[in-house]
């Protein structure tokens, strides 16, 4: 009976580590926008209480196709890297021209 009940602790941990965070969102640093095609974004985390854990992110996910949302729900996919020698910063090389994204834009990943 002692074994059961530390096994489902063990399940029930292992299974709340494993939970996804809830959104994770990043601030644009630079645009480098092409009018005809594949642009870029500096990204880093998008305030002070989520520094750590978008960093943490970034480490395990560089490398990943990914969607970005930006608040005014407008929707671009691309493929994100982690900078290595700048902590905590990524770039996001998109699919497409980025029309209207600016610095200071808070965007989420799906």
């Amino acid at each position: 009976m002692g074994l059961m009940q530390r096994r489902e602790f063990l399940g029930a941990l292992a299974s709340a580590v494993a939970k996804p965070q809830d959104a994770i969102t990043a601030e644009v640093m630079e645009v480098f926008p092409a009018p005809s095609g594949p642009s870029a974004l500096l990204v880093h985390h998008a305030d002070e209480a989520t520094r750590e854990g978008f960093a943490n992110w970034l480490r395990s996910n560089s490398g990943r196709q990914i969607t970005c949302v930006f608040q005014d729900k407008t929707q671009f996919t691309g493929r994100i890297f982690r900078i290595a020698l700048c902590f905590g910063r990524g770039l996001i090389l998109l699919n497409a021209p980025t029309a209207g994204v600016r610095a200071k834009d808070v965007l989420r990943f799906k």
